[in-house]
């Protein structure tokens, strides 16, 4: 197989993306791993051969200068610069009650989850086009773009209502990016990853700084429930290195799949995808506890 260029976003230290850039080196192609910040990159990326960009991924100058930087670097004397393989991965994680997320919070998660893999991919199309045109890329459609999604969207587990919903928004538009791009020679395919061994829970943005579920909320008496993650701990969550070399194994194959499933819980979520959403609400709301809830409005 011919080495592909590989970009990939989101690769801090025990991320996902980290463990990909790593596994796409190890089988011989060229990657760029990109983190938000280049003051606390994981020196095991350059170690491991690959080139480390600075990506924001909601930053439009920043996405600006990255693609002047893999299209630099991947020029030719017959070719103008491309791109094989786009991973969109940067993601932020945020745990609180929907009654307590101000729309701040919300709109900093779809920013970073939804309209950063936009743009992202915008930026980068017309390297991706002329990988699909050239057919460097391999597969039915060339150049692949690979969206990094969630089995909450299944599943949609209480307390993460915005990471929910800014992953459910990135599938809706996966699919939709897959149906246009395909005649253009790029597939696009959606990741739906279930529970992984990586830092996502442990960020600064999983609350914004500020408590998970405040003193005051209607469900202060599962604060420390929340506050624990107790409710995430309801599978068995695979190594990051584990899933990663699946996940590459999949993007490497001629015909992709439409949609693959990886992680722990995946297989389930797949079942649920068709259907039994009644009884899911029911053991849910019993499991996280919601049914010992008791609350009257404050008197005038």
């Amino acid at each position: 197989m011919k080495p592909k260029t590989v970009l990939i976003t989101g690769c801090g230290k025990e991320s996902l993306g980290n463990a990909l850039a790593k596994e796409f080196r190890r089988r011989g192609h060229t990657v760029f791993a990109s983190v938000s910040s280049l003051a606390s990159v994981d020196p095991s990326l350059s170690e491991a051969g690959c080139h480390v960009l600075e990506l924001d991924v909601t930053s439009t100058a920043s996405i600006d200068q990255a693609v002047t930087v893999v299209t630099n670097l991947t020029r030719t004397t017959t070719d103008e610069g491309s791109l094989d393989i786009l991973i969109n991965n940067a993601g932020i994680m945020h745990i609180m009650p929907f009654a307590d997320t101000p729309v701040e919070h919300a709109r900093r998660v779809f920013e970073v989850n939804t309209l950063g893999p936009w743009a992202v991919t915008r930026a980068f199309l017309p390297l991706l086009l002329a990988a699909g045109l050239s057919g460097s890329g391999g597969g039915s459609g060339g150049a692949k773009v690979g969206n990094v999604c969630s089995v909450n969207e299944v599943l949609c587990p209480p307390f993460l209502t915005a990471y929910n919903a800014s992953k459910a928004a990135l599938e809706s538009m996966s699919r939709t990016m897959r149906r246009e791009l395909a005649p253009l020679g790029v597939q696009v395919v959606t990741l739906k990853c279930g529970c992984i061994e990586t830092g996502l829970f442990n960020s600064p943005d999983v609350s914004m700084s500020g408590p998970t579920c405040p003193e005051t909320s209607v469900y202060a008496g599962l604060r420390e429930w929340i506050g624990r993650r107790e409710f995430l701990k309801v599978g068995r969550f695979f190594k990051r290195e584990v899933v990663a070399e699946d996940l590459v194994r999949e993007l490497l194959k001629e015909n992709t799949s439409a949609v693959v499933w990886k992680g722990g819980l995946a297989t389930i979520h797949w079942l649920l995808s068709f259907g039994w959403e009644t009884m899911m609400d029911r053991t849910l709301i019993k499991g996280n506890h919601l049914d010992t809830m008791s609350w009257s409005p404050p008197k005038d």
